[in-house]
């Protein structure tokens, strides 16, 4: 083979590269994490930190000002509905939780296949999610909210136009997370399960799922806004081959 073969070999095999890439590139614009195939630690609480103080300017984390999204039931007392942020995330004690207002989002990363993993503390009621593959109002929701007669379930949504698409939520068996737990949040071949502790609460298909962010929220209730604190988080890529 000729070294004008060798070039447009190689050439080739970098444009096709560069061509099956292109699809999960994030936006220009994005300012957040990107998913790389080592661990990119996202917090970790320091012992020494007390008070509460703003996420800081060097933080892996920020929290979205303006963000809209209609739940699998607008106007129902604690499941996912109506969402607009009016709170901003910030440190309590070393751990991520909200500071003030009802509604609250947080973003996380931008990511293709991933797991996301860490230490999250849960107590009383409310509701909560993650948003997954987020970009230009589609993706994928799971969701769940801790009610004091109707038990803690969980939902799976798949979203466009920042909408819950009509017939695209499921519901799924109660869980109450209820302490700090270890959880594991991962999105391989189309596919979402979530760990915590040793329990498998969510293992669901997602079958429009695509490259985008990966978005953490708190949301108000008939109980008010659920207190969850993160102790520790941290994601990487993986792939599927």
């Amino acid at each position: 083979m000729g070294c004008r073969q060798v070039v447009l070999l190689v050439f080739g095999f970098a444009v096709c590269l560069f061509i099956g890439r292109i699809g999960f590139a994030q936006p220009d614009d994005y300012s957040g994490v990107v998913a790389e195939e080592e661990w990119t630690v996202l917090h970790l609480k320091s012992a020494r930190m007390k008070g509460t103080r703003p996420l800081p300017k060097l933080s892996k984390l920020s929290t979205l000002e303006e963000f809209d999204l209609t739940g699998p039931q607008p106007g129902h007392p604690f499941v996912l509905g109506n969402f607009s942020t009016d709170g901003k995330f910030g440190l309590v004690d070393g751990y991520v939780q909200r500071l003030d207002g009802h509604d609250a989002a947080l973003r996380v990363c931008w990511a293709d296949e991933f797991e996301l993993e860490g230490i999250m503390e849960h107590a009383g009621y409310g509701g909560w999610f993650f948003l997954m593959g987020w970009d230009q109002g589609h993706g994928y929701g799971v969701s769940n909210v801790n009610m004091k007669v109707s038990g803690s379930p969980w939902f799976v949504s798949e979203f466009r136009g920042a909408k819950a698409i009509e017939g695209k939520t499921t519901e799924l068996d109660d869980f109450d997370w209820k302490r700090e737990e270890p959880f594991r949040l991962t999105v391989k071949d189309k596919h979402v399960v979530l760990e915590i502790g040793r329990f498998e609460v969510v293992d669901f298909p997602l079958e429009n799922y695509k490259p985008g962010e990966v978005i953490f929220g708190v949301y108000e209730t008939q109980y008010g806004t659920k207190p969850i604190r993160v102790k520790s988080l941290r994601v990487r890529a993986i792939s599927s081959q």
